[in-house]
């Protein structure tokens, strides 16, 4: 059995993160699964605020008992890398392999392996590209990607769900700006999470909306 829940995009020290409703997931989900993988970017920055809140998550997470769960996987801006390197007791990686009875699952943040999207193109388009170039070329850091494997990742910001393909995003949970006030947007494309249960043969891996427009 796998059981791991995956966020993306957390950015948890800026003034956009829905950090309430975030921690309210981990806090629910987290008791239910072996193994929560942050998929990279989870602070914004690696000054104090980011050291910050960063710290006060993991001292969150000890009190939770959920600390030795929690899997950091290293994202575009490299903090999580930077603040964690000096802390054993804590996991960081720059990806993560699962065996499980669904398939090889790879997750990784996204950012360096090649991911490019046109203006007009879909997300799932580009991934699909994506994963093709993998399997043909591969990547420097990543284990050679076979088209049998399902790829997860984050930094799009935007989650989508093709099990087709094998391809799956997170969503984020940084509000942006602009379009703060688009109920509908919030409820797409924020507080998003995958879920992997590879024991649910009818949905093993399950794109969750977590987060609620509270008007």
């Amino acid at each position: 059995m796998t059981y791991a829940v995956i966020f993306g995009d957390v950015h948890l020290d800026a003034k956009e993160c829905l950090k309430e409703e975030f921690i309210e997931a981990v806090r629910s989900v987290g008791e239910q699964v072996d193994m929560i993988i942050m998929n990279g970017d989870f602070v914004d920055s690696y000054e104090e605020k980011g050291k910050k809140a960063l710290q006060e998550f993991v001292e969150w997470s000890e009190r939770e008992g959920l600390k030795e769960k929690i899997i950091f996987v290293t994202g575009g801006m490299g903090h999580e890398g930077n603040l964690l390197y000096d802390k054993p007791d804590i996991q960081i990686v720059p990806y993560v392999v699962l065996n499980t009875t669904e398939g090889r699952i790879v997750i990784c943040h996204g950012h360096n392996i090649g991911l490019v999207k046109r203006f007009d193109e879909p997300w799932t388009e580009a991934t699909n590209n994506l994963k093709k170039q993998l399997v043909i070329k591969g990547a420097e850091f990543l284990p050679k990607i076979k088209q049998t494997d399902k790829l997860i990742i984050s930094h799009t910001h935007t989650p989508f769900y093709d099990m087709d393909n094998g391809v799956f995003a997170t969503g984020s949970w940084k509000v942006k700006k602009e379009l703060q006030e688009n109920e509908g947007y919030i409820r797409r494309n924020i507080g998003v999470f995958i879920l992997l249960d590879d024991e649910d043969r009818d949905d093993p891996i399950k794109l969750k909306r977590w987060f609620v427009h509270k008007k």
